[in-house]
């Protein structure tokens, strides 16, 4: 399987099996036994982008300016996506301040990381060849 979709097209397997019953599990969980949660053949689940290098695409574009993004986490989203957003955040307020850009995002835990990393024109060179 590429990123969760079944070769075959067949989408009824989807909403049955295994990934039926962990929906139902955790939405009784969540919502009470008695409650009625429909899952049929229109539950589908979710799908993540990802970046190529599966790292996500985060930052200012320099050739678009006020064009910012934030994604491409896949399924580190919930556990990555609080401590990019703090970097994008650090992005749009450097431009709104009109601050000097800096090399690196400073995490709020004082942990560093290179811009060049995550921008999200990292891969521009390869995309204009």
């Amino acid at each position: 399987e590429i990123v969760g979709f079944p070769e075959d097209g067949d989408y009824d397997k989807v909403a049955s099996g295994p990934r039926r019953e962990v929906l139902e599990k955790y939405a009784n969980r969540i919502f009470g036994a008695d409650a009625v949660v429909p899952i049929d053949n229109s539950t589908l689940p979710c799908y993540r982008p990802l970046s190529p290098d599966d790292c996500p695409l985060v930052g200012r574009f320099d050739s678009i300016p006020g064009l910012y993004v934030h994604t491409g986490h896949g399924t580190l989203g919930w556990t990555t996506s609080l401590a990019t957003a703090s970097c994008v955040a650090q992005d749009i307020c450097d431009d709104i301040l009109g601050q000097e850009k800096r090399d690196e995002y400073i995490l709020p835990d004082g942990t560093s990381i290179e811009k060049r990393k995550l921008s999200p024109e990292r891969f521009k060179m390869i995309w204009s060849r």
